[in-house]
Order: structure tokens, then sequence, then C-alpha cells
């Protein structure tokens, strides 16, 4: 009898180790020589969806080996009742136990979509529409649209944005990405102006904020745009024209094709500042944390033009005939074949009151040469 007994508690013990062995190799992760040289396939789980569906779903599509051991697994944790929705990915090798461990947590997938400084409006709708998983809610909507939306009170909604990386998860809304980046630009923009400079011609964060999209575009170098912005405020402040062929080619629109023509030059637009006084009336694009900080503290000097040298940045110049000198040299060793007539020559490039000294301006005086590359900006 007491044999017996023990045979069965053997049996038993055996039976119990068989039964764990089975049921962790029915947790553990399928093994799918495909699956390993494959990447991750997004597994979307509807809201509402029951625990059985899921298990099913799971199983269907290789995520684990056993729907019915994983139902078994929730149970003896408690956690039957507490998967969310949303789209999952679950890289080969995951186990049962990690794989409802990121449902209950809400692991979800994210995506993210990069706003670039420098990017106008219609280049973030373009990247906002192609993104994926992103719900598109702005398809039809135009400017003043937008700006209810974002519930601002600029004239445009160029240049509101925040140049910066978002993260979001399927469902979210392209809207939903501008009111973020809106908000941070906003936030960030007052911070800016609280620590400005004494004395900047500025009345409001937004001029600073569209001085800021002209440096921006006007070089890549982040080490050049405090002394560039230098340069705008002392035109500013002298009564010279900005004379800044980014904030001209933005006016133009499609009609810029790559080169600045003598007749685009002349044309009157709200943008183009060799024929305006002062700021546009809007950014022209997105602005980078330097050339916000280039703005709002810029570099004292006594430079009014810059031209571009052969090495990407510029060479900056105190008078007329020092500009005109370094954009000799600009062209020697550009072996360029302009025109003699340069940006700064002209009657409108002067402060007004040499403007108004001069006895016989030009009827048609040459504000550019007869064709300007885009990266050929000389001021």
């Amino acid at each position: 009898m007491r044999l017996h007994w023990r045979q069965f508690a053997i049996a038993a013990l055996l039976g119990l180790m068989l039964s764990g062995a089975a049921f962790a190799y029915l947790l553990s992760p399928p093994s799918d020589l495909l699956q390993i040289e494959s990447k991750p396939k997004p597994l979307e789980i509807a809201r509402g969806s029951s625990f059985k569906s899921v298990a099913a779903t799971l199983e269907a599509n290789n995520v684990i080996r056993s729907a019915l051991a994983f139902e078994i697994l929730a149970l003896l944790k408690g956690e039957r009742s507490l998967l969310k929705s949303g789209e999952y990915e679950f890289p080969h090798g995951t186990a049962a136990t990690a794989v409802l461990a990121n449902l209950v947590a809400g692991r979800v997938k994210t995506y993210q979509i990069t706003l670039v400084e420098g990017w106008t409006l219609r280049q973030c709708l373009q990247a906002l529409a192609t993104s994926p998983g992103l719900t598109q809610t702005l398809t039809e909507v135009d400017d003043p649209k937008l700006l209810a939306l974002i519930q601002s009170v600029a004239s445009s909604a160029e240049g509101l944005f925040d140049a910066n990386t978002f993260r979001y998860v399927r469902g979210d809304t392209d809207l939903g990405i501008l009111e973020r980046a809106h908000t941070q630009l906003s936030d960030k923009l007052a911070g800016y102006w609280d620590q400005r400079a004494q004395g900047l011609p500025l009345a409001t964060p937004y001029e600073a904020l569209i001085l800021a999209s002209i440096v921006e575009k006007e070089t890549g170098l982040a080490a050049e745009r405090a002394k560039i912005a230098g340069v705008f405020y002392n035109r500013i402040n002298s009564g010279m024209r900005l004379q800044s062929d980014p904030t001209t080619i933005y006016g133009l629109g499609d009609r810029y094709t790559g080169t600045l023509t003598r007749d685009q030059l002349r044309e009157e637009t709200p943008y183009n500042t060799y024929r305006i006084d002062g700021l546009p009336p809007s950014p022209i694009a997105l602005v980078s944390d330097s050339a916000l900080t280039a703005v709002l503290k810029p570099e004292p000097h006594d430079y009014y033009y810059f031209v571009s040298n052969s090495n990407g940045g510029h060479v900056f110049s105190r008078t007329l005939e020092e500009h005109n000198a370094a954009v000799a040299s600009y062209r020697a060793a550009r072996d360029d074949s302009l025109p003699d007539s340069i940006p700064g020559s002209l009657p409108d490039s002067l402060p007004r009151s040499q403007q108004e000294s001069l006895q016989e301006p030009l009827e048609d005086p040459p504000l550019q040469a007869d064709t300007i590359d885009e990266d050929n900006s000389e001021r």
C-alpha cells in the first residue's frame, strides 16, 4: 500500500513537471525562420475587441504559439480585461509574457515626423500628408481656416510652427501635430523674447520671428547668424532696405525657377525687400533656435553688407567699396560672367539721407545682376 502511494506521488509530480514544461513551451516565442529574417509586422488591436479575438489574432500572426495558453496566462495574472487597443509591433523572439505586458501597458507602435528649419508651410503640409498612420484632416483647409484652428491671430500661418521632431501614434491627426508645434514655438518665442537684448528695433515677438526666418534662409551656418542679424539691424537703423533674396524669392512663389531676374527684383510684392521698407508681412519659413537666438541677441558691429564666399560662408563689409571688392573676389573665384552692376551700388541700397542727396538718381537703377543665383546672395 505504501509503495502504491509512493508511485502515485511520483507520477503526479512527473505529470506536473511535464505539464509545466508544456505550458512554458506554449508561452515561448514561435520559431519561424521566415519570421526571423523579416521585420515585425504591425498588428492592430481594435477598440472593443474581446480577449479571445485578440489571442486568436496573435496566434494567427505567429506572435504567440497558443491562444489558449495565452488566455490561461492572462487569467493567472488577473490581466484578461486589461488589454489596450492600438497598433503594436512584436519583434521576433518576444515571449508571450512580454506580449501580454506590452498589451496591458499600451506600448503601441510610435511614428515620428520632423518639421525641418527652413521649411515653408507648404513643405510641412506635404510631409504631414505622406506620413504613415497619420489621419489627414487638413486636405481642404486654407490659410485663414488653419489660423482659426490653431487659434492664432497672425496674418499668415507661415512660420508659426516649431522646427522639431514629433512622435505620434496611428490615429493621431495632422492638425494635432501642428497644434503641438505651434504651442511649442509660441512658448519658445516668449522665452527668447523675454531674454532679448535691449534697444532692438522690434516691436513684437512676431517681428522677431519674421526676421529670424530671414536669417534662417540667408545662411546655413549657425555661427554666422548673429553677425547677419547684426547687418540687418544696422541697415534698419540706418533707413536702408533689407535687400534679402530669400524674401523676394518667397514672394514669387511658384514663379521662381532658380534664378532672380532684373524684372522680378523690380516687381512690387509685399515680400520684395528690394522695394519695401522694413520687414515683410510674415515669416518666410520655419526657424531654428540658433536663428531666434541670433535675432534677439545679435552681434554688435558696423557691417552693412555681406556676400557669399567660396567656403559656404560670407564675407562682411563695412562700406560699399569694401563690398564691391568682396563681390569681385567672389566672382573671380567662381569665374562668374555676371554683369558689373551689383547690389549696394544702387540708390535705394544706401541710407535714405544719402539717397536724397543724389543729384541724378538713375531712372532705371540696376537692382541686381541680370540673373542672380539663389546661393549668390549679395548685399
